[in-house]
């Protein structure tokens, strides 16, 4: 009991934490002389929470939406606002937090960035959230007689808008990426440096020569980032931008130097909004492109129902290991396997029946193997297993009977089949020194086809193995 209870307080504990040091580190961004923040980067752990919140039960749900308007009050109260100032800015900050997370989140789906799609949906998400927060916060200051309503508007929803969507943009991209490739080579790690280096010159130019505008410059490394580099390397790229930019304007240097702090604040968070999703977009194409690519390639190398490799992938596989010095490799080995019996049941029970044979044939081949050796599906009911691990012919016809042996186990409860078993015969053909992948294959078919004339149910070798015997 009081395991689970503190497992499910450490996540409040710790966006708590989160909430409260991200609105310093808000408060610390504001401009010369000024309550005006650059950044406001509490709207993205307020909304990153609400989106945790969302997969909790309500009464804990409940709880955390609690402790996170108690904070919102509590720290509007520190920094010196009004009781009523401060209640309605935790309707304000709840608001973006709950809308977004519900826009984002609409019909159970999970939140995720993966395409350009799902930056799209999110950006309506935080766009909604932070219209209604924004419009919330006018109500009261007009309720109060302050003017420039207009301009608050604007400085609110687009510097709340920018953090939440640069916030959750980079947890939702981080939470997705898979670490992929080998070791980073030595050519990638000196592009790295020279983007870096680009970088660098880019945001000193920007300290260097305040007043003159050359942030169009930044493009340069967003461009080369995006396309070039991982998803860590862009939320780092992205979070550095934003804290170079808002130190750089704090200090009145930069393009925007001697402006007045709203239009210096929506400037900043113009060119930081657009850097970012500069990046985003670009690196999401990427990776939304690469992952077809990848699918494609998969479907094109693969059996779409028992997820084998097929005749195409199974041929390059062989010859590559034909192709690799015999002192460098095992002997290689066909097995050639057929289903003894497999009509009738398609013909007697259907082809879903039929594929469910299929499918559980196919891992039980899969099991019987070396992890090593490759099995793949070449036609209705024809397996091929590649050994590239077996010594002799042998250990070919071992490795040949206990995937017989496996087939003809009874299968009724593990495939819900109306049969309980099904044997099959087996070819085996074993690499000569003029073999090739297709001469190999041949081999081992003409032998299950003499196994199958010769009764079924059984493994037999190749005729041009008998020979050389």
């Amino acid at each position: 009991m009081a395991g689970s209870l503190v497992r499910a307080a450490l996540p409040a504990l710790g966006f708590g934490v989160a909430y409260a040091l991200a609105t310093e580190l808000g408060r610390a961004t504001r401009a010369v002389d000024s309550e005006v923040s650059l950044l406001w980067p509490a709207a993205a752990v307020a909304t990153l929470w609400a989106i945790h919140l969302r997969t909790l039960g309500a009464r804990s749900a409940g709880l955390q939406w609690g402790v996170l308007a108690a904070l919102t009050f509590g720290i509007n109260l520190r920094t010196g606002a009004g009781l009523d100032l401060s209640l309605w800015f935790v309707l304000v900050n709840l608001a973006l937090a709950a809308i977004t997370s519900g826009v984002l989140s609409y019909g159970g789906r999970r939140p995720r960035l993966r395409d350009p799609l799902d930056l799209g949906r999110l950006i309506v998400a935080v766009a909604a959230g932070t219209l209604v927060a924004g419009l919330l916060a006018v109500v009261w200051f007009a309720s109060v007689g302050r003017g420039h309503l207009v301009e608050t508007f604007a400085l609110f929803t687009v510097r709340n808008g920018v953090a939440a969507l640069g916030g959750v943009a980079i947890v939702l991209r981080l939470r997705e990426h898979r670490r992929t490739g080998g070791p980073v080579s030595g050519a990638h790690l000196l592009e790295g440096l020279g983007c870096l280096l680009v970088t660098a010159g880019v945001l000193a130019a920007l300290w260097a020569l305040p007043g003159i505008s050359l942030a169009f410059l930044l493009s340069v490394p967003a461009l080369w980032v995006a396309l070039r580099f991982s998803i860590p390397s862009s939320a780092v790229f992205i979070v550095a931008t934003a804290a170079a930019v808002a130190v750089t304007t704090i200090a009145e240097r930069g393009p925007y130097a001697g402006l007045a702090p709203v239009e210096q604040a929506l400037l900043a968070q113009g060119l930081v909004g657009t850097t970012m999703l500069t990046v985003l977009a670009l690196s999401l194409h990427r990776d939304s492109r690469t992952d077809l690519i990848t699918q494609l390639r998969h479907l094109a190398q693969h059996d779409p129902l028992t997820g084998l490799a097929n005749r195409a992938l199974l041929i390059e596989r062989i010859e590559r290991e034909l192709q690799r010095p015999r002192s460098q490799r095992p002997t290689v080995g066909i097995l050639y396997i057929d289903l003894d019996g497999f009509k009738q049941i398609n013909d007697a029970w259907g082809h879903r029946e039929g594929d469910l044979v299929l499918s559980e044939m196919a891992g039980r081949i899969s099991a019987m193997v070396d992890d090593a050796d490759l099995v793949a599906r070449i036609g209705g009911d024809e397996f091929v297993v590649a050994c590239f691990t077996i010594a002799d012919q042998a250990g070919l016809h071992t490795t040949a009977e206990r995937v017989r042996a496996g087939i003809a186990v009874p299968y009724g409860e593990a495939a819900d089949a109306p049969y309980d078993r099904i044997t099959a015969s087996i070819g085996t053909a074993l690499a000569g020194r003029s073999s090739t992948a297709r001469s190999l294959l041949v081999e081992a078919d003409r032998a299950m086809y003499d196994a199958k004339r010769s009764g079924r149910n059984r493994t037999l070798p190749s005729s041009y193995v008998l020979r050389r015997a």
